[in-house]
């Protein structure tokens, strides 16, 4: 009996290994027909539209554009499913060149680029393999205005809190400290100065050169600037408090008449560097009332 029952499991093992190696087979087969299939598929060709985006060159050098160009352009491209997969899923795409040179005068300071006029020299950007069909937006329309140039003043914004004993040496060094901005006439007529973004600087307790960029607000963005970025240099040093006692000195006295102060000698106060300690004395310093300032009725003069 138990002989019986291992010939009829071995021979229904057998019958699955067989089964198994069909599967496998016919799955083997399946999948180099799908491969074959995709082959022959990626081999035709396609049309797809794919968004670059676009760089202008060969602006004139004395106007400027007064309206916002398209920064992006979508492109019908044709080419084999292998090269289109490519576009279809890169991140990062070629930026297309659009030559202002190519703009055809409308009315006035108004003139039109057409884009699908100019498929060639758009298509010869890609690789051979690569035909562009058509462009869209069709019209790139650039309104000039003629370019004028003004210099301004830099304002730096800078908050600085400073480490214990730490102090500004002087004044914030900016370099440079005016830049040159070119544009339209009527925007620069409103600009007397340009700000910093502003920069917060915590617990400063030596001297640092900090590199600041210049602010380009929605109303600035067609404008040029000389410089995207100024320095700032902060010098800063050891601060320490000294005392000084220094007599009273009395200005303005009329002839003939005397007068003395309560008291006759007063304490100043002061932060010095540390390095410039030694420097200081008496002599830097006068205490001092004013006698053409005693108000009726009071015996009070303020020190100064």
């Amino acid at each position: 009996m138990k002989t019986n029952i291992f010939r009829a499991y071995k021979g229904l093992n057998k019958e699955g290994v067989r089964f198994n190696r069909r599967m496998i087979t016919f799955l083997f087969c399946i999948l180099i027909s799908i491969l074959i299939w995709l082959l022959m598929a990626l081999s035709k060709d396609y049309i797809i539209t794919v968004t670059f985006p676009v760089k202008y060159v060969n602006m004139p050098a004395d106007k400027l554009v007064s309206n916002k160009l398209p920064e992006k352009i979508d492109l019908e491209i044709s080419s084999s499913g292998f090269n289109l997969l490519n576009y279809k899923f890169r991140q990062k795409r070629e930026t297309v060149l659009v030559d202002i040179n190519d703009a055809k005068y409308m009315s006035r300071n108004t003139y039109v680029i057409r884009a699908n006029s100019r498929l060639d020299k758009i298509t010869g950007q890609f690789k051979s393999d690569i035909k562009v069909v058509s462009i869209f937006p069709d019209s790139i329309f650039i309104n000039y205005n003629k370019k004028v140039s003004k210099t301004v003043p830099v304002k730096i914004n800078i908050s600085i809190s400073f480490d214990d004993q730490y102090q500004l040496t002087d004044s914030i060094r900016i370099e440079p400290k005016f830049i040159e901005i070119s544009g339209a006439a009527d925007v620069l007529d409103k600009i007397d100065s340009i700000a910093t973004a502003p920069i917060n600087l915590k617990n400063v307790s030596a001297t640092l050169i900090v590199k600041m960029e210049v602010l380009r607000s929605p109303e600035y963005e067609l404008l040029e600037f000389s410089h995207k970025t100024v320095q700032a240099k902060i010098r800063v040093t050891k601060f320490t408090e000294a005392v000084l006692e220094l007599p009273v000195e009395v200005e303005n006295l009329p002839a003939g008449l005397m007068l003395k102060t309560f008291p006759d000698k007063v304490s100043v106060k002061y932060l010095v560097a540390f390095d410039d300690y030694g420097k200081i004395n008496g002599s830097d310093f006068r205490a001092a009332v004013d006698y053409a300032k005693i108000e009726q009725g009071t015996n009070k003069l303020k020190v100064v």
